[in-house]
């Protein structure tokens, strides 16, 4: 899953808990609203919880506040700082490698989910199906609507100067909007999505029976 990224991993460790309380300009508006919306995440989750991608620990530390979880994340560096800032074990592994041995009620990744390409996103999807059995999965990232939103994105970014945040998104496997949907709906999910700032979508993709809601 994404391994191709790990070296940007080691290097963001250090420096993600500044980024995201908005200490560097060039992603502000990616983590605007972040405390509400990790907040906002958490209200979605019930039972036990298996969080993919937990990078320095942010929305786990909010988790365990509530639930149950097993947390798990590829890199060693965010990992280390993550049990240092949480007091609990991380697993190793990513989205295609984790324990299947117990079961959880929800699945939840925060701006991670977009390491994977689209094929591998809806391999994850069908694997946590198939492996898991989750009623619930919580999806906060980065997306975009169309090729024109993305193309705007980009624009805007690049006009401000912010050469890092350009890079980002034109090396990562950012998804569309629909993407997403279409993977969980295939899935046997309902999906809801909200736009939380201008970056981020919150997505909540419950299991069902019946056909699919907006």
């Amino acid at each position: 899953m994404g391994l191709q990224f790990m070296d940007i991993f080691k290097e963001w460790a250090s420096q993600y808990d500044e980024t995201v309380n908005g200490h560097d300009e060039q992603y502000k508006e990616v983590f605007a609203g972040y405390d509400a919306m990790l907040d906002a995440v958490v209200e979605q989750l019930d039972g036990r919880v298996m969080e993919f991608g937990v990078g320095t620990g942010n929305l786990s530390a909010r988790i365990l506040k509530r639930h149950d979880m097993i947390a798990i994340e590829p890199s060693t560096e965010m990992r280390e700082v993550a049990v240092q800032k949480l007091g609990i074990d991380v697993k190793t592994g990513d989205f295609l490698n984790y324990p299947t041995d117990q079961p959880v009620d929800s699945i939840v990744s925060s701006y991670a989910f977009h390491h994977l390409t689209d094929e591998e996103k809806r391999q994850a999807i069908e694997s946590y199906v198939n492996d898991l059995n989750s009623p619930r999965f919580v999806l906060l990232d980065t997306m975009f609507e169309s090729v024109e939103t993305r193309a705007e994105i980009i624009n805007w970014a690049t006009e401000n100067g912010f050469s890092d945040l350009v890079e980002d998104l034109n090396r990562e496997f950012y998804p569309y909007t629909e993407t997403i949907r279409s993977i969980l709906e295939d899935n046997g999910y309902s999906v809801q999505m909200e736009q939380k700032n201008k970056f981020v979508w919150l997505v909540v993709a419950t299991k069902h029976t019946g056909g699919t809601q907006s």
